[in-house]
């Protein structure tokens, strides 16, 4: 995952981001090249409206949540915000300890999982003449 900081706005020391130099350290060191695009070619990017079927999930608690997706974009490509979460806290195993917020985020992430299912069937249904 790229980083960068100016060392002004945020805690960090100045690291400018060069692609270039970042590929040359992954090559180096792990013995892989990243693709500069491929977040935005996997994933979409400016054309993410052209998928479907997708819940962008965030914890309140997560430094990362700034770079996620916080808002619905369709009716099918939906934000659920956790208050009291944080990184990933939605996808693990329940506890007894988890917060109230991500018990509901769980249960509205498989409402409109559950949802498409049924969607999809139905569909298929009219598609395949029954």
């Amino acid at each position: 995952m790229p980083l960068c900081s100016d060392g002004v706005n945020d805690m960090f020391t100045e690291s400018k981001w060069d692609f270039k130099d970042y590929a040359k350290d992954c090559q180096k060191s792990r013995g892989v090249t990243p693709l500069e695009y491929w977040a935005e070619v996997m994933y979409g990017g400016n054309r993410i409206k052209a998928h479907s079927n997708i819940v962008f999930s965030n914890g309140a608690l997560d430094p990362w949540a700034a770079g996620g997706v916080t808002k619905n974009i369709t009716d099918s490509l939906v934000a659920v915000m956790i208050e009291d979460g944080a990184h990933h806290l939605d996808l693990r195993h329940k506890s007894p300890l988890d917060p109230p917020s991500v018990v509901q985020a769980r249960n509205k992430e498989k409402q409109y999982i559950g949802q498409w299912i049924k969607e999809y069937y139905e569909k298929r249904a009219i598609t395949m003449g029954s």
